[in-house]
């Protein structure tokens, strides 16, 4: 649990400082322009207070006109942002972090109103968690096409939920919970499968990572073997070469106590060993 904490710390550490290296590249009007895709992702956190407000005082109709005033600051930071040449991973982090916490914080109290969407809530929250999973094991995630159109029918969902007291918003309402729903389930199963399919490939790298390790391990100990065996080799050899030199001695002594040359025989086999 605490590598778990220690892994979601360093991470947003990591996008904090992200952030702060982006604001550090404004120097001129020109560089200011390209925040304007942030800026209109940060907005949909200033406005989910007033949502919020309007959702518990009663005035659904007041929170839906800023929840699509929301709605489309979603649908054009990123359109934006390449406009300007201002995409950044700073940028898609902040979305994908806004997109979740405006969610959030807009459909619990508006599920007061209208308990069919603890559904999609369960659903998005699944993704976030699964997503964040794979940021903490470093799998460096990215929203799918299908990702990006359950998004945009989410929206569409919360939207629709503010005037399903109106006539006929009921019908709509019931239209895009169930494409909501699907396209969630969707996109879960995808990232699930994208995401094991990325871990296994990391997996497999580390493993043949080790295995080659393991064998250049193997090839020096080999290589120090072969060495070892060729100064052995070279020391037998001149063991050999003072062995027939003594034995020659030996035989200079041939006048002398045959004891004597049992000595240094003795004396010799001694040393070999």
């Amino acid at each position: 649990m605490k590598e778990v904490y220690e892994k979601i710390k360093e991470k947003w550490m990591l996008f904090i400082n992200e952030g702060k290296e982006d604001l550090k590249k404004i120097k001129s009007p020109k560089d200011l322009a390209k925040q304007i895709p942030n800026l209109f992702t940060i907005s949909r956190l200033f406005l989910a207070p007033f949502i919020v407000a309007n959702i518990l005082s009663g005035n659904l109709i007041t929170a839906g006109y800023i929840a699509l005033a929301a709605s489309v600051t979603d649908l054009i930071d990123g359109k934006v942002a390449r406009a300007l040449d201002a995409s950044s991973n700073f940028g898609a982090n902040l979305d994908a972090v806004v997109d979740k916490i405006f969610i959030t914080s807009v459909t619990i109290p508006l599920f007061i109103t209208n308990p069919y969407l603890i559904v999609p809530i369960i659903l998005d929250m699944t993704i976030a968690s699964v997503n964040g999973y794979a940021h903490i094991k470093g799998l460096q995630p990215r929203t799918s096409k299908i990702g990006k159109v359950k998004t945009v029918f989410l929206d569409s969902l919360i939207c629709s939920a503010f005037f399903i007291d109106i006539r006929n918003f009921d019908k709509l309402f019931k239209i895009l919970y169930l494409s909501t729903v699907i396209l969630q389930v969707r996109t879960l199963n995808d990232y699930c499968k994208t995401y094991e399919a990325s871990d296994k490939k990391i997996n497999r790298d580390i493993k043949n990572n080790d295995l080659e390790v393991n064998e250049i391990e193997e090839q020096t100990k080999v290589k120090t073997l072969s060495k070892t065996l060729e100064s052995n080799s070279s020391v037998t050899n001149s063991k050999k070469e003072e062995l027939e030199s003594l034995k020659k001695i030996i035989k200079d002594y041939k006048e002398n106590d045959v004891n004597l040359i049992d000595n240094e025989l003795k004396h010799i086999k001694k040393w070999l060993i």
